[in-house]
């Protein structure tokens, strides 16, 4: 790890150990009246071992505080950043002060890894539209922030604001030297490095087994890898190259990630931070009414692949129902039966052929079962008579020898009264 030196003494740098000329309480950095004296550090010339613990311990406790108002502000002054969820502003804030904090404590210049997580987060700012001079802002809020937060230190001392001053200006520059160099990349051959790492995404998402790296591919397309993911899956044939790059320009009119790639004869959309429904409505403008299917909003990386089976089990009630859409989360019951055909058909055999031949009395089954098993409600839905509505399930009942009343008979009659439907 790169360490910062010591000024040198030409430049007027005291050795440790040297006790200051100037009088006490007139040090550099020191507010004695006026607006800050009350936030001002007690200076002395030599900081001690102990005093010098002290004062990090005191800097590291005030870093939440410190990172609720630097996003308060920043969101304040950039209205920009209004594009980037609030949790992940924080989250990324708060460990940028950590590992500023921590290397600064050790006067060492940012860690590789550091400006890695710099860059992949200046990435994604850069694909929220943000302009990079309100990125760099954003930065150098942290940085004052930070110097404040130094300077109002009870145990800080002069000696030790000082020999901070260097190593604080070191880090900014490599700071906006990692903003800056991401804003370049993501402006020059930001389509074919996209188009490279979402192939490797996907290839590793294909293999449960491997997890290292596919965080850092996650940053890299502007993903949080610790944030929500939501899955839409359409089928490969509908979705050329043209249709693909045409989804991907819409998709930037709206707020949040999408990436697009292609398995088994799939087309799948990892999104986050974006209304399910307003990507569906820009997929179907491509594609025209191909069913779709979606997967629950889940955490993480194990969190895609759940979400990613989720949505192809909806597409297959999508495309039974002959539907344009279905949602896993108001599907999720006839979902869960679509690879069951073979093993529930003696179950739901004969409900089926009852509700394929009388389908009022189905209907009168789904409309008693929306309306919270209340013959008045199923009514209202049908426009029938609660007694009308008796009957009809009487007459259910009789054909199929299921009781809608209990649980056990309801699911098995929706399940059928699912597959009669599709059979259409």
């Amino acid at each position: 790890m790169a360490r910062i030196g010591r000024r040198d003494r030409r430049r007027g740098a005291r050795e440790p150990g040297e006790v200051s000329d100037r009088a006490p309480g007139r040090g550099a950095g020191m507010v004695t009246s006026g607006r800050g004296a009350r936030n001002a550090p007690h200076l002395t010339a030599v900081p001690t071992p102990a005093a010098t613990s002290r004062f990090w311990a005191e800097v590291e406790d005030g870093l939440d505080a410190l990172t609720g108002r630097l996003v308060e502000e920043i969101r304040e002054e950039l209205p920009t950043y209004h594009a980037l969820p609030a949790e992940e502003q924080t989250r990324t804030v708060r460990e940028l002060l950590g590992a500023m904090t921590e290397s600064l404590r050790k006067h060492e210049l940012p860690p590789p890894e550091r400006l890695q997580m710099i860059r992949a987060s200046a990435r994604r700012r850069a694909y929220y539209g943000m302009p990079v001079y309100d990125v760099l802002a954003a930065f150098h809020f942290a940085h004052r922030g930070l110097w404040e937060r130094f300077r109002g230190a009870p145990s800080g001392s002069e000696r030790l604001l000082v020999d901070l001053v260097e190593p604080m200006a070191a880090w900014a520059q490599e700071m906006s030297q990692a903003v800056v160099d991401a804003y370049v990349d993501q402006q020059g051959g930001r389509d074919a490095r996209e188009r490279e790492l979402c192939a490797q995404l996907f290839e590793l998402l294909d293999d449960p087994g491997r997890l290292d790296g596919v965080s850092d591919i996650l940053r890299e397309l502007s993903y949080d890898p610790d944030g929500e993911f939501t899955v839409l899956v359409g089928r490969r044939r509908a979705w050329t190259r043209d249709a693909t790059a045409a989804l991907q320009r819409a998709s930037r009119r709206l707020t949040g990630v999408v990436r697009q790639g292609t398995r088994a004869g799939l087309a799948i959309m990892i999104s986050q931070g974006m209304a399910v429904d307003d990507l569906a409505h820009a997929a179907h403008e491509v594609i025209g009414a191909e069913p779709l299917g979606v997967g629950l909003a889940r955490r993480g990386v194990e969190g895609i692949r759940e979400s990613v089976a989720d949505a192809v089990l909806a597409l297959r009630v999508a495309e039974e129902s002959g539907r344009a859409i279905a949602r896993f989360d108001e599907e999720w019951f006839l979902a869960a039966l679509v690879d069951q055909t073979t093993r529930l058909a003696p179950l739901l055999a004969r409900p089926k052929e009852v509700a394929v031949q009388n389908p009022d009395l189905a209907e009168a089954v789904v409309a008693f079962a929306d309306a919270g098993f209340s013959l008045a409600g199923a009514g209202e839905r049908l426009r029938l008579h609660p007694n009308s509505v008796s009957y009809r399930l009487g007459k259910w009942q009789e054909h199929t020898g299921l009781d809608v009343r209990s649980f056990s008979d309801l699911a098995r009659s929706l399940a059928a009264i699912a597959r009669a439907r599709s059979a259409r």
